[in-house]
């Protein structure tokens, strides 16, 4: 899900920029909002950054994909005894600034590519614009913890992302491979699948599938939807 990749993105950009330089057990861990911590502050370690999906619109722009205007905000949360006047705050939020607006480089979005082209990861790094709409010192009024227990910045952004269901390549087998009458009987089916394991395919991958009066192998794998010509065709197997 787009919400999902965008948060791990930013999540982990953020954690780089932030904690850059510092020893594991000085790095400041970042999370979605959750007010729990304020309740347990004992158990939380300060400061903290957390992020915080405040609104998403959806807008169908066509049966496969969705558009999101998303509102969202990043916190970051200092105990009230806090020393040197919280002027730690304004180099995390300039280092979270950063994250949030930076894109990703040609040779990182190369590199992911390449990646998901190896299978070693599944998601595309997204490059949508985010700016930033608002900033301020966040007050706890009518919060359920105590008022002035912490400090709170919170920085306000918005953005547009893109949901696409992308729909995949299949592997079909036939190019005179072998025709139907060959699959008609098993000893049949078994010379057909000895003469495909020598060009490096396995039959019981496979599913018959019948198209247009033609039977195919498709992968079994693929169990979404398969495109022929640009036509979406069901998967009827037998």
């Amino acid at each position: 899900m787009i919400l999902k990749d965008y948060y791990a993105q930013k999540k982990g950009l953020i954690s780089v920029l932030i904690n850059e330089g510092a020893v594991s057990n000085k790095q400041i861990s970042i999370g979605l909002f959750n007010d729990l911590v304020f309740k347990e502050k004992s158990k939380a370690k300060f400061p903290l950054v957390m992020f915080k999906y405040n609104n998403v619109v959806w807008n169908t722009s066509s049966e496969n994909e969705y558009k999101a205007d998303v509102d969202f905000s990043v916190f970051v949360v200092l105990k009230s005894d806090f020393e040197n006047d919280y002027l730690e705050n304004f180099e995390l939020v300039k280092k979270i600034d950063k994250a949030i607006l930076l894109h990703p480089t040609q040779s990182e979005l190369i590199e992911n590519n390449e990646a998901i082209v190896l299978g070693t990861i599944t998601e595309r790094l997204i490059t949508n614009s985010a700016f930033k709409v608002r900033e301020g010192q966040y007050t706890v009024e009518g919060d359920n913890w105590e008022k002035n227990e912490f400090f709170i910045w919170e920085i306000n952004y918005k953005t547009t992302l893109v949901e696409k269901e992308y729909k995949k390549k299949y592997a079909m087998v036939s190019n005179g491979a072998f025709v139907e009458n060959d699959l008609s009987t098993k000893k049949k089916k078994e010379n057909v699948k000895e003469n495909l394991e020598k060009l490096g395919y396995n039959l019981d991958d496979y599913h018959e599938v019948m198209h247009e009066g033609k039977k195919l192998l498709v992968y079994k794998k693929i169990d979404e939807k398969l495109i022929i010509n640009k036509k979406e065709i069901n998967l009827q197997t037998k």
